[in-house]
């Protein structure tokens, strides 16, 4: 039984990661069905593995690792998300501007914020995988080195070791750097762009 995992992002292509959550302590639970308005709940045990080698403490610092690694993931992902909107909503903004002269500044401000963000997105992402051969070809980025360790933590029951704790730790301060020059591209540039459209006259829907 495993608790849920990072958000995923359809279509991404990702090398020997996992973005699964942590298998459930030993520990008591109780299941809940439903089905109209009939409830039924039963209680029941998780225990250890007799034969695993694993303290229980040992299985809760792998657990709280693997959380601790799919947050960070998850974060990730909902700004990559944001960055494909954006993306999205600056082309539709861009198609809809004829007088290329007129509204020049706001499209040199679209040019440099959407090349802003996808610097940073190639950082978090390796954008050119389009298969699951591609990671032969083109390096990871920073996504895939953390959803890797995940991988690797969950073979056995065991806490990770100091070394895997060093590099989250690493890669989590890269990672932390990338998102916040991204959050401050969100906060100011896209309000600012925002701005820029509502003082103009730009109809962002026009008809032949």
């Amino acid at each position: 039984m495993m608790y849920n995992g990072a958000e995923s992002i359809k279509g991404m292509i990702l090398w020997w990661a996992s973005l699964s959550g942590p298998m459930a302590l030993p520990g008591e639970y109780k299941v809940e069905l439903k089905v109209n308005d009939v409830k039924k709940t039963k209680n029941f045990s998780i225990v250890k593995n007799p034969i695993s080698e694993a303290s229980e403490n040992d299985m809760k610092v792998q657990f709280d690792f693997i959380n601790d690694i799919n947050q960070k993931m998850t974060e990730i992902h909902k700004a990559l998300k944001n960055v494909k909107k954006v993306r999205a909503q600056v082309g539709v903004l861009k198609k809809s501007i004829k007088d290329k002269k007129k509204y020049k500044e706001i499209l040199d401000f679209t040019d440099k914020l959407v090349k802003d963000m996808t610097k940073i997105e190639e950082t978090l992402y390796q954008t050119k995988s389009k298969s699951g051969q591609d990671p032969l070809n083109f390096p990871i980025r920073l996504n895939n080195k953390l959803a890797h360790l995940n991988s690797l933590t969950r073979i056995g029951n065991y806490a990770p070791t100091q070394q895997a704790i060093d590099f989250k730790n690493e890669i989590t301060k890269e990672i932390d750097i990338e998102l916040a020059k991204l959050n401050a591209l969100f906060t100011n540039k896209v309000k600012e762009l925002n701005k820029k459209v509502k003082e103009s006259d730009i109809d962002l829907i026009q008809l032949d």
